[in-house]
């Protein structure tokens, strides 16, 4: 086991007598939805975890969600300071399932983008989440454009973004009436997504397969714990 992350100030009442040794709150969901409480099927009223992440966003969601689903057998808890999950960045941004086409070809950026988008349509459609795939134009409106637009075109390629293709200014007029443009990239895998219905829907996933999540808690301190020294099989 890995050595253990101490919780030492919360700021929720809940919280700071749970891990006193107080009584655990209500855990679970509530209409179908992740009820962003002390949560998960473990026992929360431990003052340790095996691993712990700090803040409910997004990235920390899906970060806790693939560590519990590669490694079911380490208890970890993930820490909110507000009293709801995914309220910062994650909730506040255009929604922009991105494509990949811009990035550096080969580069790990560009792999995981394109990999990324077609997961997260994937993940959606199990789990109901709304989105839309309405892809996107990128226009040269000016001659000295097109040589700019066609290497991007070729980046895209490169980096394995399906359904692109090249259009000139009649197709242009069809997908979208009100865009004037000499030439354009039509890119049909970008979409948009609400990223906060993600979000709660990674910590559903992370509270039913064991963890537990807690709001209203804001770490104000971190202290390093002494790493427990190795046991070789011959000394169990």
């Amino acid at each position: 086991m890995v050595p253990a992350l101490r919780y030492l100030v919360g700021a929720c009442g809940r919280a700071r007598g749970l891990f006193a040794g107080g009584s655990p709150g209500a855990c679970g969901f509530a209409s179908g939805r992740p009820r962003p409480l002390c949560g998960g099927s473990r026992s929360a009223s431990t003052s340790s975890f095996d691993i712990v992440i700090v803040g409910g966003g997004i990235v920390g969601l899906a970060s806790a969600r693939a560590l519990i689903l590669r490694h079911p057998s380490l208890s970890i808890g993930v820490l909110e300071k507000e009293k709801d999950l995914a309220v910062h960045q994650t909730g506040h941004n255009s929604g922009v399932i991105h494509s990949g086409i811009y990035y550096k070809p080969e580069s790990l950026k560009a792999k995981l983008c394109v990999q990324g988008a077609a997961l997260l349509y994937e993940y959606c459609q199990q789990k109901g989440i709304s989105y839309k795939q309405c892809g996107k134009l990128i226009v040269a409106v000016e001659q000295e454009e097109i040589p700019r637009l066609q290497a991007l075109y070729e980046k895209g390629l490169q980096n394995g973004v399906p359904g692109l293709r090249l259009i000139q200014q009649e197709d242009i007029k069809k997908k979208e009436p009100y865009c004037r443009g000499l030439m354009a990239i039509d890119c049909p895998h970008t979409g948009i997504v609400d990223y906060r219905q993600v979000a709660l829907s990674f910590a559903q996933d992370f509270q039913e397969a064991g963890g537990s999540v807690l709001t209203n808690f804001e770490v104000k301190g971190i202290e390093m714990a002494k790493e427990s020294p190795s046991r070789s099989i011959d000394a169990e």
